[in-house]
């Protein structure tokens, strides 16, 4: 990535819809050679997507930290949860903990359940676990949150939220990849 590389995607930070033409006079490129840029970028480095104001969205996060037994059940965990429509960060670490996620919910009722039920936190091989909730994030503004098809009657993670108590008692939205997701997702 060179200089005018770091430019465009510096633009496209901003603005994902800033139009070729534009990127090409602020850098005294051209519209086609900005897109061959931009194409060169996208098959190797950057992917420009839409991301939701959580604040606005009124959303919740939980960073869920856990030490996981074995790598075997790490890998697992890891295949598992990157379905999950709830996640927007999720990777290995070191220290005391060698597994992280960043969850986010729709409201504190459904942040409760999915941490009680449906987290990383809550599977098989866990040791230990922390979670740390917070408001919506201020940096970044905007999260890549997953938009999902509500077809499945089991969540990614194989909870049925038909089934669970929290759901029934109208204390969890469920999980947006199910037909049992009431939220605005």
């Amino acid at each position: 990535m060179d200089e005018v590389d770091k430019k465009i995607v510096a633009i496209l930070q901003k603005d994902g819809r800033t139009p070729l033409t534009q990127i090409g006079e602020r850098l005294g490129l051209s519209h086609v050679a900005v897109g061959k840029r931009i194409e060169r970028l996208c098959r190797d480095l950057v992917k420009v997507s839409a991301g939701l104001n959580a604040e606005k969205m009124g959303f919740r996060v939980a960073i869920v930290n856990a030490e996981v037994e074995s790598p075997e059940i790490l890998q697992e965990l890891l295949e598992k949860f990157s379905k999950c429509p709830r996640i927007v960060f999720l990777t290995t670490t070191t220290g005391a903990y060698n597994l992280m996620s960043i969850m986010v919910a729709e409201d504190a009722d459904t942040l409760n359940a999915i941490l009680q039920i449906c987290s990383v936190r809550s599977q098989r091989g866990i040791r230990r676990s922390e979670a740390i909730v917070g408001e919506a994030p201020r940096v970044p503004k905007y999260l890549s949150i997953p938009i999902a098809e509500k077809k499945n009657e089991d969540a990614p993670c194989g909870i049925n939220c038909g089934k669970c108590p929290r759901y029934r008692e109208k204390k969890c939205l469920g999980c947006p990849a199910t037909v049992y997701y009431r939220g605005p997702l």
